[in-house]
């Protein structure tokens, strides 16, 4: 009998005729629904890390509260078998706009909002990398490509409401 022959992946090599290889593979959006409670308690963790975050005297539940609804737009957006054609093909995000009003009347400045998000997209990115052997490859780079244009657009939404409240605050 002939030795298995190597199969590069990536920068990995699995042996051919390995049988504990995993042999299904799953969707990016299944990756995250079924690893959503972890990827929120690594989100929170490093959140709590972060010296620009972590000065506010937040809860878990104040700090976290509107990450599973972000989470469900971004696998909903999944979905969805098209790449992003235009500018953002994001729907408006009742969570996102009310995030924003949240994270203003709990005294987060812009800088904040945009921190936090780029912790979410480095917590997804990072669960998906922790996830690489059940990854379905086909879709990963449309995947990642649709979860970057999604948490953009979520962020700009937040944005929006929060300097909407900023800006009548000001004329108050």
């Amino acid at each position: 009998m002939a030795a298995p022959r190597p199969v590069p992946i990536a920068n990995t090599i699995l042996l051919a005729d390995d049988k504990s290889q995993p042999t299904n593979s799953e969707s990016v959006a299944a990756i995250l629904r079924r690893c959503q409670v972890t990827l929120i308690a690594d989100w929170l963790t490093r959140a709590k890390s972060t010296p620009e975050l972590n000065h506010l005297h937040l809860s878990d539940q104040e700090r976290t509260g509107h990450l599973p609804m972000l989470l469900d737009d971004i696998m909903a957006r999944l979905a969805k078998p098209k790449l992003p054609s235009n500018d953002s093909d994001a729907e408006d995000s009742i969570t996102a706009v009310e995030h924003g009003r949240l994270r203003r009347a709990q005294h987060y400045t812009s800088a904040m909002l945009i921190h936090e998000s780029r912790i979410l997209q480095v917590t997804i990115f990072g669960t998906l990398h922790q996830n690489l052997n059940m990854l379905d490859f086909n879709l990963l780079l449309p995947d990642v490509m649709i979860i970057a244009d999604e948490v953009d657009a979520q962020l700009t939404q937040s944005m929006d409401s929060y300097m909407k409240l900023m800006r009548g605050s000001m004329a108050a």
